[in-house]
């Protein structure tokens, strides 16, 4: 094969280069989603590229590598359940493209497929290693990256929930800590590489490799992610068992070493498994994040009875989440939080495209497994416990660009491995060059007609969308709604940018517009309570300015998202607060006391109830309530109603206390120093 006919070839390796490396260390700061969705796009726009090229210069001739018939048929019937039950989503659109957030509908699950099928026909051994030492090489800056957030310091203004503040340049603490984790294996596969090539320099690369696992295991348990924990001790246990080999020509030994093997490996699976199970129930007794993924779980599989061999959709389980929520999930992650995953691969790939998708998935994958298990190849080893990491850390977690990206990557490297080892490449003869061009051309022609769309108008709404966000902050209301209505006429189908819309026009106090945007990403989103609580706050708002009748509708728009979601406590709180802002004071006491039924400690429930028993004349009542509502949310107002409640009782030594507790809070409370002033004079 000559020179000019290997160019398709070393394009296509640029590309899946490009994957590995910018796949887990592409940020996009002048975006609203900047890590995920960000990473998803270029994945797909790259993917694409790569297809193009392959399509056209393969197109016509026979693969020099063929996939086995075994994997092309689980990839294509999986391929057609994923379009299928995309097509049957009650969210088709989301089911497609995935959410604004995540990104991850059919066409991603698509795009890995598509990437894994094209880099296994063509990889070879030379090709695998430089994919694998590239892969290690991204441990460098996000290691590095990882220890200097854990030191404190913050090179980029990112937005991320990192609880520890390690999101390096994956977006959340245990995000990299499963990346890492799968990195782990990889790099000491590399110490052992170094160990055997013929120059043996002088052991700096070793050190240096060594040195890297060293930083990518304290990340990792900086981040103090459970499921990144997990991931790291099944990696380096798998790693250890498969190394665990006696070689020898002795039936005997042999059969002495595979024994040895097996006892080695029912060791180290028994010891992770008591010590994943430890963690489990630690956690549930402890209410912390492994007790709120139980109880999300629970719920799911709720879910997932009612529709089990397709499922939903791919990205939709944040629309259908809401009516199965379970009130006690609150305790455990906070209110106003919207559950998008069910923290359990299993778990979400059957909700999203059935469990026969997900059958098919463990199949793809067993299959793979199954016939590397006796590589003696100490990389092949090293894919397959990093492999073996991404399926046990994500029981607790879920795939995100980055650790899909290399899973799919890695299986490819499997894969590709496989058939090297069964099919000696042939040499092809008598080839057009010309029309091999031709097709790549017209494949990339193509290509950026469907990036544009997949990936191009995304990038350029949220663009807009982060543009007007930030005019929020500086309080330029008209500007925001411009760059706002950008985002709309780039992505239509997001309901989110309607909203951001709706909001800002109420903030303009074009309540009609405002209206009629919010009715729009309803319409697009009929399931999302979160939109009609938008809504609830539109029409009181509306009513409280210039039409006492729009509170009607404020009713309305709350009584229907309680209809959607009958479990979420705070629809019930915010229905209460609207209802007693506008003196219907049974209507706010029956909404709150539903809201603090489901949330116990909901502060500012209690705090409504307790104004609204003062207004009907009831301070025994509203000071047991106030009680309450100290208890959980120390706020001035509620410190300021207990005195209130006080002072109508007459207790005012009581009320002295309680009016000094509302200023400690907030020394300029004018109520409260109104209060103060006129406890004084008594």
């Amino acid at each position: 094969m000559g020179k000019q006919q290997d160019r398709p070839l070393q394009w296509q390796e640029t590309i899946w280069l490009l994957i590995a490396f910018l796949t887990p260390l592409w940020v996009n700061l002048w975006v609203e989603q900047q890590f995920e969705a960000s990473k998803i796009w270029l994945l797909r726009t790259l993917v694409f590229l790569l297809g193009a090229i392959w399509l056209g210069a393969t197109v016509g001739r026979k693969p020099d590598n063929p996939l086995p018939r075994n994997v092309m048929l689980l990839c294509l019937t999986l391929a057609c359940i994923i379009t299928l039950s995309t097509l049957l989503s009650d969210n088709r659109y989301i089911a497609t493209f995935g959410s604004l957030e995540r990104a991850g509908g059919a066409v991603t699950q698509l795009v890995y497929l598509l990437l894994f099928l094209i880099m296994s026909m063509q990889l070879s051994r030379e090709m695998r290693m430089r994919l694998l030492r590239v892969i290690v090489w991204t441990g460098v800056p996000i290691g590095l990256f990882g220890l200097a957030q854990l030191a404190g310091w913050q090179p980029l203004s990112v937005l991320t929930d990192a609880r520890t503040g390690i999101a390096t340049t994956i977006g959340r603490s245990n995000f990299t800590a499963a990346y890492l984790a799968m990195l782990v294996p990889l790099t000491l596969a590399e110490i052992v590489r170094e160990n055997h090539e013929e120059e043996r320099r002088n052991g700096l690369a070793q050190l240096g490799w060594a040195g890297l696992v060293v930083v990518e295991v304290a990340v990792i348990v900086g981040t103090r992610a459970r499921a990144g924990l997990i991931a790291l001790a099944v990696g380096l246990a798998i790693f250890a068992w498969l190394k665990t080999t006696l070689p020898s020509h002795s039936t005997l030994s042999k059969a002495r070493g595979s024994a040895l093997r097996l006892w080695i490996g029912l060791g180290l699976g028994f010891l992770t498994l008591l010590g994943t199970l430890g963690v489990v129930m630690r956690g549930i007794a402890s209410g912390g994040s492994i007790a709120a993924r139980w109880t999300i779980w629970r719920a799911s599989l709720g879910l997932l009875w009612r529709s089990p061999w397709l499922g939903y959709g791919g990205d939709t389980l944040e629309l259908i989440f809401p009516a199965v929520y379970p009130p006690e999930l609150v305790y455990y992650q906070g209110r106003g939080l919207i559950v998008d995953r069910a923290h359990n691969w299993l778990l979400d790939w059957s909700l999203s495209y059935g469990v026969v998708a997900t059958g098919l998935l463990i199949a793809l994958v067993g299959t793979i497994l199954w016939q590397q298990r006796k590589t003696q190849n100490r990389t092949l080893q090293a894919c397959i416990a990093s492999i073996c990491a991404q399926l046990a850390g994500n029981l607790f977690l879920f795939e995100v660009a980055a650790t899909a990206t290399l899973f799919w990557l890695l299986m490819a490297v499997l894969l590709s491995a496989l058939i090297d080892a069964n099919l000696a490449p042939r040499e092809h003869q008598g080839e057009s060059e010309r029309w091999r061009y031709w097709g790549v051309g017209l494949g990339v022609l193509v290509v950026f007609g469907l990036g544009w769309q997949v990936s191009g108008k995304p990038l350029l709404a949220d663009a807009a969308s982060w543009r007007g966000t930030r005019l929020v902050g500086q309080g330029d209301w008209h500007g925001a709604a411009v760059q706002y209505a950008t985002a709309t006429s780039w992505q239509p189908q997001r309901a989110a940018y309607w909203v951001a819309l709706g909001v800002t026009e109420m903030q303009l106090g074009e309540y009609i517009s405002a209206e009629n945007h919010l009715l729009h990403a309803q319409s697009l989103r009929p399931s999302d309570p979160q939109i009609l609580h938008q809504l609830g706050t539109l029409y009181a708002t509306w009513a409280f300015n210039n039409d006492p009748a729009k509170i009607s509708a404020a009713y309305a728009a709350y009584a229907q998202a309680i209809e959607l979601a009958p479990t979420i406590g705070l629809t019930y709180q915010r229905y209460a607060d609207v209802a007693l802002r506008a003196g219907a004071f049974p209507l706010a006491i029956e909404q709150a006391e539903h809201a603090f039924d489901l949330d116990a400690t909901d502060g500012v429930a209690f705090g409504i109830l307790g104004w609204a028993r003062l207004q009907m004349g009831d301070a025994t009542g509203a000071e047991a309530a106030f009680l309450e509502a100290v208890r959980w949310t120390a706020s001035a107002d509620n410190y300021l109603g207990l005195a209130t409640a006080y002072f109508q009782q007459n207790n005012l030594a009581a009320a002295r206390v309680a009016v000094r507790q509302s200023l400690t809070v907030d020394p300029n409370y004018e109520p409260a120093l109104i209060l103060q002033l006129q406890l004084e004079n008594d």
